[in-house]
């Protein structure tokens, strides 16, 4: 598949040229001509679907044979070309992808900062066993005449608890290591798994599904697509079983004749304040505009609970080097104050 990035510039760049008057043959070799010498993989997929529109396939059925795309950005653009709002559509893909990869880059970020004090840690304390407490040893162990074995102790005690912190450290970046290799390898599922047993992880899995369920459907009900069919398409981007079988009695629901709104209401698909707006405004036909709403609520829970996590493991992670560091140089001075009240 492509990245989020690329699909988010190839929709949006299809939209425009298709804005500007352009037809999808012309728009996707334009395209084509445009992304030489840049992704090698777009640019596959630019000639594969230029080979299938030449041939008179339809533009969802060469976004379908060039295999770089999810089904239902397919199966959207598929609805809005029989509708006649492909270009609506291709924009509101360009939107799902740039905000995908927006939220990505955020968490990634919270995440990469407390890697880099982890590490910090780490070589702090590495420091410290290596350079510091051999200095400190060497001269204190010429010095054991005149020095209290009680003070003497505070090394030796000092010594062990940087060991032992060392190897949590290390094993803590094994495990961001290995987790790091599950996620790119298609295990994201056990690595979720692991991370919900915390509170806030749960929650901004759990906002993330239904941020990523609720953009496809506003796109699939924007392009035309009936409400049951829009909710049946939006499914494969659901990854937690909780809401996929949430998902699942609404569409039986709405096979028995009831409406998007009523079993939303029903299941509590939405938090209370974003499911009291679904009703009033499916009965007025504004319920786009109220989904684009519920999009910017789920956007802006997301990024809190992204904010909650950096705000919690960045100051614990400094609080606990500082307090290493802090409790480190009192047990090489203790000795110290000991020589010089025994020299004094």
């Amino acid at each position: 598949m492509l990245s989020y990035s690329e699909m988010g510039s190839f929709f949006e760049n299809t939209g425009m040229l298709l804005r500007a008057g352009v037809t999808v043959n012309e728009a996707i070799d334009l395209l084509k001509e445009d992304n030489e010498g840049e992704s090698p993989q777009l640019a596959a997929a630019y000639r594969k679907m230029s080979g299938k529109l030449e041939e008179g396939e339809s533009f969802a059925g060469a976004m379908k044979a060039s295999g770089v795309f999810p089904r239902y950005a397919v199966d959207m653009v598929d609805a809005s070309e029989y509708t006649g709002k492909l270009e609506t559509t291709l924009f509101h893909l360009a939107e799902y992808y740039r905000t995908e990869f927006s939220m990505k880059n955020t968490l990634v970020s919270a995440v990469r900062y407390p890697i880099i004090l982890l590490l910090m840690v780490i070589a702090v304390l590495a420091a410290m066993l290596l350079l510091v407490f051999p200095a400190f040893a060497g001269v204190y162990d010429n010095l054991t005449g005149s020095l209290a074995a009680s003070s003497y102790q505070y090394i030796s005690i000092s010594f062990t608890l940087c060991k032992v912190l060392t190897v949590i450290m290390a094993a803590l970046v094994v495990l961001l290591i290995i987790g790091s290799i599950m996620w790119k390898s298609g295990k994201r599922e056990a690595v979720k798994g692991f991370l919900s047993q915390g509170k806030t992880f749960r929650r901004l899995f759990e906002t993330l599904d239904l941020y990523r369920f609720t953009a496809c459907f506003d796109m699939f009900i924007s392009g035309g697509e009936m409400q049951d069919e829009a909710l049946k398409k939006s499914l494969p981007v659901v990854e937690g079983k909780g809401l996929r079988d949430k998902l699942n009695r609404c569409v039986e629901k709405m096979e028995a004749g009831r409406s998007f709104s009523q079993v939303a209401v029903e299941e509590r698909l939405y938090d209370p304040i974003n499911n009291r707006m679904l009703v009033p405004a499916e009965r007025s036909g504004m319920l786009d505009a109220v989904m684009q709403k519920i999009l910017g609520n789920l956007r802006e829970s997301s990024e809190v609970y992204i904010g909650r996590i950096a705000g919690t493991v960045e100051p614990m992670l400094t609080g606990f080097l500082m307090i290493t560091i802090g409790l480190v140089l009192v047990s090489l001075m203790v000795p110290l104050i000991g020589i010089m009240n025994s020299i004094g």
